[in-house]
């Protein structure tokens, strides 16, 4: 009997096929919003408070366009029972883009962010990986209501997770002021509430204002426990005044006397 064209390649009878290949990384983050200082950790509030969906939130859009097998990863509630540093902080997403050309996504993948900062797979614990060959890419990591953020120079990834430790003021990111300098870590900027990749705090389509519309126009003193962009300190719940609200740090993030300034993320 001949061979056969299985999963895009021939396959000659009495031969087993060869498994794809896989890339693995080990990227490192701070999301500003729950980054407490003082500890050099993240906070898990959504966690804790059973708000983190089962599947992830990034669906095929514009701003998180699914390739190469990338979208509807899902974990199991056991993944959300872990404490201590290796709590689940959030979803993350994560591209692997062409090492030539910076600006072509060639691979996409949802994954897991613990409070100190490493991303990783489904299982809450493992190296991310993508089915892909060995080479070398930029990594960029985007977080639902955070600008996100990638390595300036392509990295050299093999089927050995390779880190990537974005929170080093010694790794070079794409662009200017990609990430928010706290003390001696890095982080991304929180306040994308509206996910279009500017942080805005006047004017149309700011991020302010959804802040508003979610606790009630007329009852700006609210607080509505919800998973949700307007979150920004992921704390599972959403505050337009008072203590830990949600509003300060998008003025905070363009500058508290140039609330007119806008930022911008730094992709190509």
């Amino acid at each position: 009997m001949g061979a056969s064209y299985v999963n895009g390649g021939w396959v000659t009878p009495g031969f087993q096929q060869a498994p794809p290949r896989t890339t693995g990384v080990l990227p490192k983050v701070f999301l500003e919003g729950p980054f407490v200082s003082g500890n050099g950790t993240m906070t898990d509030g959504l966690r804790s408070g059973g708000l983190i969906p089962l599947t992830s939130p990034y669906v095929n859009s514009a701003q998180f366009p699914q390739i190469n097998g990338g979208g509807g990863e899902f974990i199991a509630p056991s993944v959300l029972t872990a404490t201590g540093n290796n709590a689940i902080v959030d979803w993350v997403y994560v591209q692997l883009r062409n090492g030539a050309n910076s600006s072509q996504v060639l691979r996409t993948r949802s994954a897991l962010v613990q409070r100190d900062g490493d991303v990783v797979d489904m299982d809450g614990v493992s190296q991310l990986t993508f089915v892909a060959p060995a080479a070398s890419y930029h990594v960029a990591v985007f977080h639902r209501n955070h600008l996100p953020v990638m390595s300036a120079n392509p990295i050299s990834l093999s089927s050995v997770g390779v880190p990537v430790n974005f929170t080093s003021p010694s790794l070079l990111t794409y662009g200017t002021n990609a990430q928010k300098t706290i003390g001696t870590v890095r982080a991304l900027w929180a306040g994308d509430v509206n996910t279009d990749g500017i942080i805005k705090y006047t004017g149309g389509s700011n991020d302010r204002d959804p802040i508003l519309v979610t606790v009630g126009s007329t009852t700006p003193n609210n607080t509505v426990t919800t998973y949700s962009t307007r979150d920004v300190n992921l704390n599972g719940q959403v505050k337009y005044t008072g203590g830990s609200n949600d509003r300060d740090p998008l003025l905070v993030n363009v500058g508290s006397t140039t609330p007119n300034n806008t930022r911008v993320r730094q992709l190509p």
